[in-house]
């Protein structure tokens, strides 16, 4: 009967308010009628008058819950989706004959939203339609920009060059989403900048005073240049445009169109005859450096549409698509094999799924970081993959530790210092576990093989511990080579690092950096009673904590919407969400206020997956017990007065959308073991891998795709290059309508 309704209404035979009211009455007021409003919300009254902004504002909030589909809930009867959408498809008209633009377009198209969608519906095959993303302009990241600008040769030495694009730097999100970062008219002012620097470089040179004192020229002029710079007469035709296409070819890896040479020689020519030949060339190259090409990933779909209006990325979008993708690069210089990706785009070699999914792999077996030292995160993009680094990052959010303030007091050493060395211990785990790229989840979660201040190889060991010995204008060189001869009169080999402060922060993995004998062969086991995975490693404990305590909720909010594929609403803004700071009790004593009725209806999809991480305090150090009263350091042998109570380790998996790992936990590493083996977990990391790499968030249409990419990875031993390889190759990928 309700679907012969909706069908009426939308037929313009009966009163749109009739058939409303009959689903609303069926599927909706029972919680949300005018007795009992929850949520603040009362449908049983609300009228389809869409004049009124109140009314407006409650049939936004409904169109929002439909079509995500979070209502009903899950353990009420769900509606006929057809039914949905006739009710979604009228409101979406009505609004569109007032101009009403719907709020959920705009929240759509923001990280924070991407699990509002209904998880279960996403993974059991009943969504339909083929997939694709919308056109986009996708501007530029900074790592890009970087790129670019290093291929230009010393122009960065001669002149500063100002990072014009900014991303999210938020923790625990993706920063560089597709939707959400425009070029305004600051960023448009320091690229201006920038190409008339560069322009400069190219042309006349830039003079620097160098650290002697002298003035130096810094110029690097092609020799199409050079000809009409030292030309007394104005440049032929024939000159410019070999300028023009060299310039499209260095910023745009391609040749300009005959409308595109036109307009520039058009440009150049008039400012030749009002400034010279070097000022109407500088003009005509920053012309091309700000080409929307130059500002944004194109990926309108230029190719034929198919039966259901779709156009394919062309062969030129597509290698810049995947070049990006996968590295900060241009496609002509990302190699495959002995083609570069421009060229095998070009040939047609990547026209068909499979060739893509070949090409990934490739792409990304090529940057293995297995034989990378600790400086390995600086600049060095050649053997590096920097982009799914960055994923790790993104998605776990580990190096935000040293934006985290500690009290030196507390630790006696410089926490910055250490807490960098420490993100990049954490960069080499997930990197190892990355390359190796079997059960790559499960690993990430209970791993115990750490890498802690490696150098990479033997030789970079034997070269760090030469120096130190050698390095007799170093303040603390006696103390040096009195520790190294310690440790090998004992049989054992010195920690690669010098000064005794230095080596202290192997204490976050509660290794004793007196007497450790440092493992030259890495990654090595800790203790599987301490450690377990990247969320118990110091530098994901450190960045997850507050300055003084732990942070048990904000823990248990980033398993809940990382692993868990759920959500917490915002904090309601008469909530004053302050932890007690009384001292004579524990931290998990100091939340009990949120135990309270208003407020565990939230907090409970939080406290009961953060607490467990009590067994470690603030700075990552595993604990049994836990220090009262004052704000005390790591080092317990400083307070061995300190009053202290056992560790309550205990925690609850609560409606975690996979009743299989529901209930209680006695630790934090059962907690982990739980949710590694969580079918519901490894969908959730499929969908925020799919955010990354695809830059926004998952839709319905994109079912297909993601139970593509969970099959693939799941089929190839828990591979996740095998997992990227099929969300680049997808037909989400791929196509635009």
């Amino acid at each position: 009967m309700k679907s012969h309704i909706i069908i009426l209404l939308l037929c313009g035979l009966c009163e749109p308010l009739v058939a409303s009211r009959e689903f609303f009455s069926k599927n909706c007021t029972e919680c949300h009628d005018s007795e009992t409003s929850k949520a603040g919300l009362n449908l049983e009254e609300l009228k389809a008058d869409f004049s009124v902004p109140a009314s407006v504002d409650i049939w936004q909030r409904v169109l929002e819950q439909l079509e995500t589909r979070q209502m009903p809930p899950r353990k009420r009867p769900r509606p006929e989706i057809s039914t949905q959408e006739q009710l979604t498809s009228w409101i979406r008209v009505e609004f569109s004959k007032k101009n009403i633009a719907p709020i959920i377009d705009h929240k759509r198209r923001t990280p924070d939203f991407g699990n509002r969608l209904d998880h279960d519906a996403l993974f059991d095959g009943s969504q339909g339609g083929p997939a694709s993303s919308p056109p986009r302009l996708w501007r530029q990241s900074p790592h890009i920009y970087d790129q670019f600008v290093k291929g230009l040769g010393g122009v960065r030495h001669a002149v500063t060059i100002h990072q014009p694009f900014a991303i999210d730097e938020s923790k625990g999100v993706i920063a560089d989403y597709s939707t959400q970062h425009l070029a305004d008219s600051a960023t448009l002012q320091l690229l201006m900048m920038n190409c008339k620097s560069i322009a400069a470089y190219q042309t006349t040179g830039i003079n620097k005073r160098e650290w002697d004192g002298r003035m130096q020229i810094h110029r690097q002029t092609p020799d199409v240049f050079r000809d009409i710079i030292e030309s007394k007469t104005a440049p032929k035709a024939e000159q410019i445009n070999a300028a023009i296409v060299h310039e499209y070819q260095l910023f745009l890896g391609r040749e300009p169109t005959t409308a595109e040479l036109q307009n520039t020689l058009g440009l150049a020519n008039k400012a030749i005859r009002s400034g010279g030949n070097v000022r109407g060339l500088q003009t005509a190259l920053v012309s091309v450096m700000l080409k929307p090409e130059v500002i944004y990933r194109i990926e309108i779909g230029f190719g034929e549409p198919d039966k259901d209006g779709r156009r394919r990325l062309s062969a030129y979008e597509l290698a810049f698509a995947l070049g990006y993708a996968l590295t900060d690069k241009a496609p002509d210089q990302v190699m495959v094999g002995s083609e570069s990706l421009l060229t095998l785009a070009r040939s047609g070699k990547l026209d068909s799924p499979k060739s893509i999914r070949e090409t990934v792999r490739a792409i990304l077996d090529a940057n293995d970081m297995s034989v990378a030292d600790y400086r390995m995160f600086t600049e060095d993009h050649k053997v590096r993959n920097t982009r799914t680094l960055r994923f790790f990052r993104d998605f776990f959010g580990y190096h935000h530790a040293p934006r985290v303030f500690k009290d030196e007091n507390r630790i006696s050493i410089d926490s910055g210092f250490d807490t960098k060395r420490i993100v990049t211990d954490a960069d080499q785990f997930v990197m190892h576990i990355f390359d190796n790229d079997t059960d790559v989840l499960r690993k990430l979660l209970t791993s115990n093989n750490y890498f802690v201040t490696y150098l990479g190889s033997d030789k970079h060991f034997q070269h760090d511990l030469k120096y130190i010995r050698e390095n007799v204008n170093d303040a603390g060189y006696k103390t040096n080579i009195t520790y190294i001869k310690r440790i090998e009169a004992a049989g054992k080999t010195p920690i690669p690092l010098e000064g005794p402060s230095s080596r202290t922060y192997v204490g976050f993995y509660n290794i004793d950096h007196v007497n450790w004998d440092y493992p030259r062969k890495q990654p090595f086991p800790l203790p599987k009673s301490q450690r377990a995975g990247i969320l118990t490693h110091p530098a994901w404990i450190i960045a997850w904590s507050g300055n003084f305590d732990n942070d048990p909720i904000r823990r248990g909010k980033w398993i809940r919407e990382h692993l868990l594929a759920d959500y917490v609403p915002e904090i309601p803004i008469t909530v004053n969400a302050v932890i007690s700071e009384d001292r004579d009790h524990t931290l998990r004593h100091r939340l009990k206020p949120t135990r309270a009725k208003e407020c565990w209806s939230c907090h409970q999809k939080m406290n009961p997956l953060g607490l467990p991480f009590e067994s470690f305090d603030d700075f990552g150090r595993f604990r049994t017990n836990e220090m009262l009263d004052d704000i005390l350091t790591i080092f317990p042998k400083r307070h061995r007065d300190a009053r202290t109570v056992p560790v309550d380790r205990s925690g609850d998996i609560i409606d975690s959308g996979d009743k299989g790992i529901d209930g209680n936990v006695s630790n934090v590493f059962e907690l982990l073991e739980r949710l590694a083996s969580s079918s519901r977990v490894r969908q959730s990391f499929v969908r925020h891998n799919f955010r990354y790499w695809l830059g926004r968030n998952e839709t319905f249409s994109d079912s297909s795709t993601l139970i593509n990419a969970d099959r693939a990875y799941t089929e190839n031993g828990g591979s996740m290059k095998a997992l990227i390889a099929s969300l680049l190759s997808s037909d989400s990928f791929l196509y635009r309508k």
